[in-house]
């Protein structure tokens, strides 16, 4: 009898929320990256960032409150860790390449 090979999903995760704290606005950004297994998920990467609203960009600003999740190619997954250490700010605005997405609009 033989096992099927450990098969590996990447997902790439981005939010974009708006939340009111002691009467200021702020913008919560949050991106991972991660790998599901049929046993575990491990998540390789992962950074949450709070912005007041008077100090994000206009383009921020209007963003949608929203959570994208998607499932993405090894490759692009691999591309993305890259992208990650050298400039990660960049993944809270990025659209991969996907299989599938997921989306939930926040509050």
């Amino acid at each position: 009898m033989s096992f099927p090979l450990k098969e590996e999903v990447y997902y790439f995760t981005r939010v974009k929320d708006t939340h009111e704290q002691n009467s200021e606005l702020y913008i919560t950004l949050f991106a991972r990256l991660m790998v599901k297994t049929a046993v575990k998920v491990k998540t390789i990467w992962v950074e949450i960032e709070e912005v007041k609203w008077e100090q994000a960009s206009t383009k921020l600003q209007a963003m949608t409150n929203r959570m994208y999740t998607y499932s993405i190619p090894e490759n692009v997954f691999h591309e993305l860790l890259r992208v990650s250490e050298v400039c990660h700010k960049e993944l809270y605005y990025l659209t991969p390449i996907y299989k599938t997405k997921k989306q939930v609009t926040l509050g």
